[in-house]
């Protein structure tokens, strides 16, 4: 089995701050049975073909969402003679949501339910066109779920909107919030008015496209104006004039409720820490060598008003993403 993570952190230091986290009261909150924990889930299961056609050499890989640590571990194996396979995963979190694809056809991804200490089984049966005949999942989860989250995902990346596209960027910084906010809740509509889908995965999907939402249309509001002009404006001499803007503007922090716990269960959150931590605007300072205290303080007086609290397990998480 082969392992790769996308950065190195000290292994002693993200051990101890997960023990820290674990038993840390704040973290005694759960929501769909989401907490943190240091871990390992174990991913077992076999990939058969149909109608006797054999196929050699099946790889599997999965992607496991490590919010703590701030990464995506992957693991890739081969499956035996028989389509067997067994995947030992670290995991940062009692439950965790994995992307798992094969090379049988690789453009279908699945997403797989994973539990920190327990083992979850999955059978897959390909029909000879190599598209998913059968799945037997233990602990049992909704299928359709599972195979239509990614394809969710993407029809909503790639949607286009019904409205017109206006100008913006000779608009004010509150109108083309506003004016986003708004135009969120078309993407939305794709996950709510799929029938096949359960509930709880209408919220995943929800929480997770707007994280990327924000963190590819909004954060950057230099990028988004320039963008913006470029598409509303024919005359391509002409050179946009930007407004400045400060911290205030990240104030739709707030409106995420980040201290919430189910964003452990978000893959994208890893994504959207990294663009909070680098962003030039808001200015957070690199921890290095500071002790965390003092680092906690300085960014506690960035963030607080702007996320609507100043403790939490939010910063918490913060902390070791800065280290990532």
């Amino acid at each position: 089995m082969k392992k790769t993570q996308s950065s190195k952190l000290s292994l002693y230091y993200v051990f101890s701050l997960l023990l820290f986290l674990t038993v840390k009261p704040s973290f005694a909150m759960q929501i769909d049975t989401t907490a943190i924990v240091a871990g390992t889930a174990k991913l077992t299961g076999q990939i058969t073909i149909l109608n006797g056609v054999s196929k050699d050499n099946i790889y599997l890989k999965i992607a496991v969402p490590h919010p703590i640590s701030g990464e995506f571990v992957k693991y890739s194996v081969i499956t035996d003679s028989s389509g067997k396979f067994s995947i030992d995963a670290d995991v940062e979190t009692t439950t965790s949501l994995i992307h798992f694809s094969t090379t049988l056809n690789p453009n279908k991804p699945l997403l797989v339910k994973l539990k920190s200490g327990e083992v979850t089984n999955l059978d897959i049966a390909y029909n000879s066109d190599f598209d998913i005949e059968k799945i037997n999942i233990t602990p049992q989860m909704n299928q359709n779920d599972m195979s239509r989250f990614y394809n969710i995902m993407r029809n909503m990346y790639t949607y286009t909107p019904a409205r017109k596209l206006e100008p913006l960027y000779n608009k004010s910084i509150e109108y083309f919030l506003n004016y986003s906010k708004t135009g969120l809740s078309d993407y939305l509509l794709i996950a709510k008015n799929d029938t096949l889908i359960s509930e709880e995965l209408k919220s995943i999907l929800y929480d997770e496209f707007k994280l990327f939402f924000y963190r590819g249309g909004m954060f950057d509001y230099d990028k988004a104006m320039i963008a913006n002009f470029s598409w509303t404006n024919n005359n391509k001499s002409e050179k946009p004039i930007i407004q400045k803007i400060d911290k205030s503007y990240y104030g739709f922090l707030r409106d995420f409720k980040l201290n919430d716990p189910k964003y452990l269960r978000i893959p994208t959150f890893l994504e959207f820490q990294a663009k909070v931590l680098e962003n030039e605007i808001l200015a957070i300072p690199k921890i290095d060598e500071t002790d965390i205290p003092t680092w906690l303080k300085n960014v506690k007086g960035i963030l607080a008003d702007l996320v609507g609290f100043s403790d939490g397990q939010y910063y918490d998480i913060l902390v070791a993403n800065a280290y990532g």
